[in-house]
């Protein structure tokens, strides 16, 4: 089983792919491909990995776009979820956060962070691709250079000669990011799970279309864990949508959900898990 995530080592992305590993069963079989560009990870499949772990929501910085706009057209279903804690801390190369004359941070990592950063005065903020770039970046400027990276990381060789550290500097006590793992192919019609998700597709826009799909749910009293607006680039106002419900894709309700979808707009079954 070849799996494909963000990387460079280090990076929640690989955490989040190991994670998937254990609860799959795959730990004795599973090849993990990193690749620097996310984009990249969703294009690996099928050629370079059978399945893609991939962000695709945060507690405090909502969806990751790029991740739904691909799943828009891509030739690809949800496998599974992973939710993953994430905490973030600030070390450096000072004896004081007050000496901190650059800042290296991710720039995900830089919108979960944001307390700390602003409470820095006078501070270059220096955004990078990846948590581990900015630690590299911190141990080559030197004295006075600091960078935000992933707590699990402090305990790495490469953090090991940072002189000063403070834990816990992301916004959220309870900071988490969503994961999908994806895998070729249209969702199989007999999957199982507690979740259905959907794309809406709109190439027909007009007036009460978003009431008439939300009708289709509440009067099922299917729950929406989720519902996201993305723009089709066709033009002002016009927009996808996708959809989280709490509710198997073999739910008689659900079943009934989708019939009365499809009379209104194209609709995508992303997966069920």
């Amino acid at each position: 089983m070849r799996l494909s995530s963000l990387g460079p080592a280090g990076t929640f992305s690989e955490l989040a792919c190991a994670q998937f590993i254990r609860q799959s069963g795959f730990a004795d079989s599973a090849e993990v491909i990193l690749m620097n560009h996310l984009q990249r990870v969703l294009q690996s499949i099928p050629d370079v990995a059978d399945i893609a772990v991939v962000p695709i929501e945060n507690v405090s910085e909502g969806f990751v776009p790029i991740v739904l706009d691909y799943l828009v057209s891509a030739d690809l279903h949800i496998v599974s979820e992973i939710h993953l804690p994430i905490a973030f801390s600030a070390c450096g190369y000072v004896t004081a956060k007050s000496q901190i004359k650059r800042l290296y941070v991710q720039f995900i990592a830089q919108g979960q962070c944001r307390e700390f950063i602003d409470s820095l005065a006078n501070v270059e903020i220096v955004a990078t691709q990846s948590n581990s770039e900015s630690l590299a970046l911190a141990t080559q400027h030197g004295e006075g250079a600091a960078a935000i990276v992933p707590t699990h990381i402090m305990t790495s060789a490469a953090a090991a000669h940072v002189v000063w550290q403070q834990p816990e500097v992301h916004d959220y006590a309870h900071n988490e990011t969503r994961f999908l793992a994806l895998a070729q192919g249209p969702a199989p019609a007999d999957a199982q799970g507690a979740k259905t998700s959907l794309m809406v597709i709109n190439d027909n826009d007009r007036p009460g279309l978003l009431e008439k799909v939300l009708h289709c749910f509440s009067t099922r009293k299917l729950n929406l864990s989720s519902i996201v607006s993305r723009p089709t680039g066709q033009g002002f106002g016009q927009y996808h949508f996708f959809m989280d419900v709490q509710a198997s894709l073999g739910n008689i309700a659900m079943q009934g959900a989708l019939k009365s979808l499809a009379d209104i707009a194209d609709v995508k079954v992303l997966g069920c898990y």
